[in-house]
């Protein structure tokens, strides 16, 4: 298995030359503005992209990948990493938490090749395997952000009424005499 995993390698390494040509969107983006970048890709990614399989986008077939219980645990965390450095070149971040170990990211990277997405050319696209359900957490033990979400939120609604708002709403309403002034200039005498 091992001289297996070694030619993957080497296929993985030469699929970071199967970058497409960019969209011709992209034609007159200055590539230094980051917020340029952002508003593009999501242009891209949302309104011109067409979803297709990953292992178009990569050109690396999932049957390619082997199943996690016939490699080593150092093998899954080798293919892991390789396999995210892979699909950040295609613009693909994955989301996982950060103290997750490699060798237990190699499934879920596995059957990320199931998915259709779109192809990107510049940008990245933030892959999230969590549902922000505590109770079904596909990190459990390794995450937080559960916790903190559910905290934050408790913050919030403890908090909602004693925010004192340096805002008065009847200031920001016209006076009766300037409401009036406006509906004769505007809607009687425009």
């Amino acid at each position: 298995m091992q001289s297996y995993i070694e030619q993957l390698i080497e296929d993985l390494h030469r699929a970071t030359w199967n970058i497409k040509k960019p969209h011709e969107i992209w034609e007159d983006v200055d590539l230094h503005n980051e917020v340029e970048l952002e508003d593009i890709s999501y242009v891209e990614e949302y309104f011109y992209g067409k979803q297709i399989k990953i292992s178009d986008i990569t050109g690396i077939e999932r049957k390619l990948l082997p199943v996690p219980k016939k490699l080593t645990i150092e093998q899954r965390a080798l293919l892991a990493v390789e396999l995210e450095k892979l699909l950040q070149v295609f613009h693909f971040y994955l989301d996982f938490p950060e103290n997750y170990p490699d060798d237990l990211r190699y499934q879920f990277i596995r059957d990320f090749w199931k998915e259709k997405r779109v192809a990107l050319s510049f940008g990245e696209s933030h892959i999230e395997f969590c549902d922000y359900d505590e109770t079904h957490c596909p990190f459990d033990g390794y995450c937080t952000t559960c916790k903190e979400i559910q905290a934050d939120m408790e913050h919030d609604n403890r908090n909602i009424d004693n925010h004192e708002f340096d805002i008065d709403v009847k200031d920001l309403l016209p006076s009766p005499d300037e409401a009036e002034q406006w509906f004769m200039n505007n809607v009687l005498n425009p």
